[in-house]
């Protein structure tokens, strides 16, 4: 679990007190190895530099560890064998762009119920600066999925029924210690399918859970690009976040080098807006505190 705060090496101003973009980092992207990403590697590092950033995480899929190996969809997240080939190449692309941006080396790892274990062990592999934590396999099925648009439609009955199973999964996964993040926190609304209360009248458990574990939460951009059309979480829950003083970071979740740093200046406005004056990056699992710069 991340260890006690500190200030990121790259604070500083431009002599006139407007902090710099550079303290900047977009915590979540993914690269062609997911199977549903495209762009070269270096591709993804280059646009975080043209972009101003000061760090970029490479986040990709683990892979399906919880599933047979004839039942992992090689669409969803890259392959047991590539595993250790792409933490060498982000290794490596760290190495090469070090003094111009900091890559580090991530990982999006789902939560399944059971397997914590598993998880826990294959996390332990490798040097890791950030884990994130998402739940998309609910009880079966995959909760974001476009073949399951057909089971939010049954109803809200149902679409209450699926949030709450959801959100008992998400404060498993906060309450597992196996995570720095918390990766699109209100991911069932993609489609726009929302529940009657937030977390299905869960929200303060939720905020409870993950407060008390310490881990952040991302703001990320990437809800702009889905159907519902806004960030994840939603203003409402990311204005509960803020007053129970979760940490939050900055995401894109990018699937292509175009979408690195998605948004980032509206996210610097709600997050002023919420009365924020702080976001975080992560080194080597250790939580790092950047001064929020004024919006752009």
């Amino acid at each position: 679990m991340p260890v006690k705060d500190r200030q990121h090496p790259l604070d500083g101003s431009n002599g006139q007190g407007r902090l710099l973009l550079r303290t900047l980092a977009d915590t979540h992207t993914h690269t062609a190895r997911c199977g549903h990403a495209g762009g070269e590697d270096e591709a993804y590092v280059l646009a975080a530099v043209e972009r101003g950033l000061g760090a970029i995480a490479v986040t990709d899929h683990l892979p399906l560890y919880w599933l047979p190996e004839e039942q992992r969809d090689p669409t969803l997240a890259m392959a047991a064998h590539e595993f250790p080939r792409y933490v060498e190449a982000v290794l490596q692309l760290g190495e090469r762009w070090r003094g111009t941006i900091e890559v580090l080396l991530g990982v999006e790892a789902d939560f399944v119920a059971g397997a914590e274990g598993q998880l826990g062990e294959l996390l332990s592999r490798y040097p890791f600066d950030v884990v994130l934590g998402s739940v998309h396999w609910l009880e079966g099925w995959w909760v974001d999925a476009p073949g399951s648009v057909a089971r939010y439609r049954r109803g809200q009955e149902e679409v209450d029924a699926i949030w709450d199973a959801y959100t008992s999964t998400l404060i498993q996964a906060a309450r597992s210690g196996l995570f720095d993040v918390l990766a699109h926190l209100d991911l069932p609304k993609k489609f726009g399918f929302r529940p009657s209360r937030p977390f299905a009248g869960r929200l303060e458990e939720v905020v409870a859970a993950i407060r008390e574990s310490g881990c952040a939460v991302e703001l990320s951009s990437a809800g702009r690009r889905k159907p519902v059309g806004e960030d994840y979480p939603s203003l409402e829950v990311l204005h509960a976040l803020a007053t129970a003083g979760v940490p939050l970071v900055l995401a894109s979740d990018a699937h292509a080098p175009a979408e690195v740093g998605f948004a980032f200046s509206e996210l610097l406005r709600t997050l002023h807006g919420v009365g924020v004056a702080q976001v975080h990056l992560f080194r080597r699992r250790q939580r790092l505190a950047v001064p929020l710069p004024a919006p752009c």
